[in-house]
């Protein structure tokens, strides 16, 4: 009898992530763990817009402490989660971690000059924290554009992205609360790396 294997997917915020774990082939998943993981909190969130005012030695120290912490808290939440599932007789060895669009410059001292790029640079913080968490935790790490999920779950379906939002709400429908948008898009990530009926993994890398 083939072992049950699957894949986490998430969707990362300034202290929180969603994550599902998704179990099956592309063209028939099965949820089996929706969970809320928190990573930071107080000054640890927003973490740009809370050093704004320091000087830049100051704030990458700042930066790099809160990354260092919030790593940590996501790696223990994180490997409770893979700990329970493998406990379950199921076996992980892939996790989604969505990227973002906007473009931000590299430079603390150009990041601070907009709000803009605050923003964009903190929504890379924060998803850089659990792909790394999740690497750290041996897991394959694959990154997807959040906004492609749909179309990229879809094109391996044969739907439009319309089909597959409508797929979306029946699966809410059946599982029940919590269905917002942040676990429609944690299972839309690790939807996108499931394996197909013939057992090819036809995700992007």
């Amino acid at each position: 009898m083939q072992a049950t294997s699957a894949v986490l997917g998430f969707r990362p915020h300034t202290y929180w992530t969603a994550a599902v774990a998704l179990s099956g082939e592309v063209q028939a998943p099965e949820v089996l763990e929706r969970r809320r993981i928190d990573f930071a909190a107080g000054d640890e969130r927003s973490v740009y817009h809370r050093v704004e005012t320091m000087a830049a030695a100051e704030a990458e120290a700042w930066i790099a402490r809160v990354w260092a912490k919030c790593e940590a808290d996501t790696r223990l939440g994180v490997g409770q989660l893979i700990e329970d599932i493998v406990g379950a007789g199921v076996s992980l060895g892939v996790a989604v971690v969505p990227v973002g669009r906007a473009k931000h410059p590299d430079k603390f001292e150009d990041i601070i000059k907009s709000h803009a790029h605050m923003h964009a640079a903190e929504g890379d913080f924060y998803r850089g924290v659990v792909a790394t968490a999740c690497a750290n935790l041996g897991l394959e790490v694959r990154r997807v554009v959040e906004r492609e999920l749909a179309g990229s779950v879809g094109a391996r379906l044969g739907l439009d992205a319309a089909a597959v939002q409508l797929e979306l709400k029946s699966i809410g429908a059946r599982l029940g609360p919590p269905w917002t948008e942040d676990q429609k898009l944690a299972m839309l990530a690790a939807w996108s790396c499931l394996a197909d009926a013939g057992g090819e993994d036809d995700a992007p890398t």
